[in-house]
C-alpha cells in the first residue's frame, strides 16, 4: 500500500485499497490566454476554485502539472501547492520536470507527504528527482518511459523493463517499496493501436503482482474523439477489473465517482460498503428546516 498525508490525515491506496481518484484539472498546458494571463501574475483564483470543485465531487487529492513558458514554476508552484492544501485539506501532487520547483513546492507542503510524477527511467531524471523525493519522502510516480530511448513502449515487457529500472532505482536509492507507484500507460483510442487497452491492463496486473501500486491518466483516452466522457468512464472501469489502484480523471464526468465507489464495493476494496453509503447519504438532498 501506499501513502500520503494532508491535514484531512492519512490517504492510503494500492492493493485492496479503495481506488484513488485524483483531479486532473488543473494544468496549464493547453489552457487559452484568459488563464494562463492570471496565473503568470500569481493570480491563483481559478485554479483555487477547480481545487475545491474536485473536492466537493468527490476526488481524492489534486494533481498539479504546470508546463508553460510564461510561468515562473520556482514561485508559483509552491504558492499553488500549499494554497491548494490549505483550501481543501487534501494531498496535492506535483507534475513537472522542473526540479527546483518541485524542491520548492515539496519543502512548502512539509512535513506532509506529497507525490512527485513524470519520473521515468532516464538516466538523468532518476538522478536528479530522486534525491529530492528521498530528502522530503515524497512518493515516486514513474512512467515507464525513457528506458530504451525509443519513445512510449508498446508491448507488456518493455514497460515492465522501464518499470522495474524506476523501481529498481528507488530501491537502490533507499526509497521504499511502498513508495513507488508505476503509471501503466493510458494510450488514445484514437491512434487505433492494436492490443492497445489489452497492454494496459495487463501491465496493471503485472504490477500488482510485483507488489507495486498503479496508476493511469485515463484523461488520455478519448483525446480527439467523440463521446469523451462514456470513454473514459468504460476505461476507468476495465482498468479498475484489472486491479488499477488510482487514476487521474475529470471528476465532473456524470456519474464516474458513484460508479467508481460501487465498483470499490463489487471488488472487495469496500468491504463493509460503508464508502459507498457514506457517498451516496451525501449525495441526498437536503432536507429544508
Amino acid at each position: 500500500m501506499t501513502q500520503l498525508t494532508s491535514t484531512n490525515g492519512t490517504l492510503t491506496f494500492g492493493k485492496g485499497h479503495p481506488a484513488m481518484l485524483i483531479n486532473d484539472q488543473l494544468h496549464v498546458i493547453n489552457k487559452p490566454d484568459s488563464v494562463i494571463e492570471p496565473i503568470s501574475k500569481g493570480n491563483i483564483d481559478y485554479f483555487l476554485e477547480l481545487a475545491k470543485w474536485g473536492k466537493s465531487l468527490g476526488a481524492d487529492m489534486t494533481a498539479i502539472l504546470i508546463t508553460h513558458p510564461e510561468i515562473d514554476e520556482v514561485n508559483l508552484l509552491p504558492k499553488l501547492a500549499k494554497s491548494i492544501h490549505e483550501e481543501t485539506g487534501m494531498p496535492v501532487g506535483l507534475d513537472t520536470r522542473n526540479a527546483q520547483a518541485i524542491e520548492a513546492a515539496l519543502a512548502e507542503l512539509s512535513p506532509y507527504k506529497s507525490i512527485i510524477w513524470t519520473v521515468t527511467a532516464e538516466k538523468s531524471v532518476l538522478e536528479t528527482l530522486l534525491p529530492i523525493a528521498k530528502k522530503y519522502k515524497a512518493v515516486v510516480a514513474g512512467m515507464p518511459t525513457g528506458f530504451s530511448g525509443a519513445g512510449v513502449p508498446m508491448t507488456v515487457e518493455e514497460r515492465i523493463a522501464a518499470a522495474r529500472k524506476i523501481v529498481d532505482s528507488c530501491l537502490d536509492f533507499g526509497i521504499p517499496r511502498e513508495d513507488i507507484v508505476i503509471d501503466a500507460i493510458c494510450m488514445p483510442v484514437a491512434l487505433l493501436q492494436k492490443n492497445s487497452f489489452r497492454v494496459t491492463v495487463e501491465t496493471i496486473a503485472l504490477l500488482s503482482e510485483m507488489g507495486i501500486t498503479s496508476q493511469l491518466g485515463i484523461g488520455n483516452a478519448g483525446s480527439n474523439m467523440p463521446s469523451r466522457n462514456s470513454i473514459h468512464l468504460a476505461y476507468l472501469l476495465g482498468a479498475l477489473s484489472w486491479g488499477l489502484d488510482a487514476a487521474f480523471i475529470n471528476p465532473g464526468i456524470p456519474g464516474l465517482i458513484s460508479t467508481v465507489k460501487a465498483m470499490d464495493m463489487l471488488t472487495e476494496r469496500d468491504p463493509d460498503c460503508r464508502r459507498f453509503l457514506t457517498h451516496y447519504r451525501s449525495s441526498l438532498p437536503k432536507k429544508k428546516s
